[in-house]
């Protein structure tokens, strides 16, 4: 979808010219002059309408893409494109404030809790029979599966659900994040599984049927103190992980997969650096 051609941008009068440039492209967002599908004009034809250079649109557009807001195709139907939004982005940014030191991993837990505690509420509210009926199954799979990688995928979603019947979508991005920065320090700090914490997960889902807020809290408090244990004794050693954590979350509950052909077996000592198992979230 083509944006209008006329979006009325002024001259710029700045030294950061790219800034200048990024706000006045937030306005049009703001003022629904521009839409997510939209289609910038070409850097060329930026550079004119604003009259500054094309390096400026360049680092301009950049930015916007770093930023999530637009995102640079390549091709002879390529450009620049107006993006529908992207939650990851938040959890990015809180990712690398934690890894900046900026953001410590203790106050990133004291926040999960707090929370998921007025999500877990407000669930136990506005949730419907269909969202108690994703969240059992979603505890089923749990249950049911022996892959570790799923299971621990299937606990950042068993977080999404219950934030989903807030039908709040602010609240569902901020458990989306802190869940799924949660999973990556577990992952790496090499958590031993713990399958006990499905019966915890039914005492949430049983006090939310019943409406019960106070109980659920109390039921999901347990949970997340079990999770989050020993993340008070800073420093805790983290090494960045080489993929972006928003991407842990699926979409929905991962299904079981065929079991996979044999691989080589590994020499005794590479099997011994992946011998403890990792923790779902």
């Amino acid at each position: 979808m083509e944006a209008p051609q006329e979006l009325a941008f002024q001259q710029i009068k700045t030294r950061r010219v790219f800034e200048e440039i990024c706000e006045q492209i937030r306005n049009r967002l703001a003022s629904g002059a521009l839409k997510p599908g939209d289609k910038l004009p070409a850097e060329r034809d930026l550079a004119v309408e604003f009259k500054v250079s094309r390096p400026a649109v360049r680092e301009a557009l950049r930015t916007l893409e770093i930023s999530g807001v637009v995102s640079l195709q390549k091709g002879v139907k390529g450009g620049a494109f107006i993006r529908d939004g992207n939650p990851a982005m938040l959890t990015q940014s809180l990712q690398d404030l934690m890894f900046l030191g900026r953001v410590s991993l203790r106050s990133l837990a004291e926040a999960r809790v707090l929370i998921n505690g007025v999500v877990t509420k407000l669930a136990c509210e506005r949730a419907t029979d269909e969202d108690f009926q994703a969240i059992e199954d979603n505890i089923n799979f749990i249950e049911s599966s022996d892959d570790i990688l799923h299971r621990a995928d299937a606990g950042v979603m068993f977080f999404r659900l219950i934030a989903r019947a807030t039908r709040n979508e602010v609240l569902m991005m901020l458990v989306d994040s802190l869940s799924d920065i949660i999973r990556v320090v577990i992952d790496r700090t090499g958590r031993i599984a713990r399958p006990e914490l499905v019966a915890v997960r039914r005492r949430i889902l049983k006090a939310m049927r019943a409406r019960d807020a106070v109980a659920a809290t109390a039921a999901m408090n347990e949970y997340l103190g079990v999770v989050h244990h020993g993340m008070d004794a800073e420093p805790i050693e983290l090494v960045r992980p080489g993929r972006a954590v928003a991407a842990v979350a699926k979409q929905s509950v991962p299904a079981r997969k065929p079991a996979a052909k044999a691989a080589p077996k590994a020499p005794a000592s590479a099997a011994a650096g992946r011998a403890t198992p990792r923790r779902p979230a």
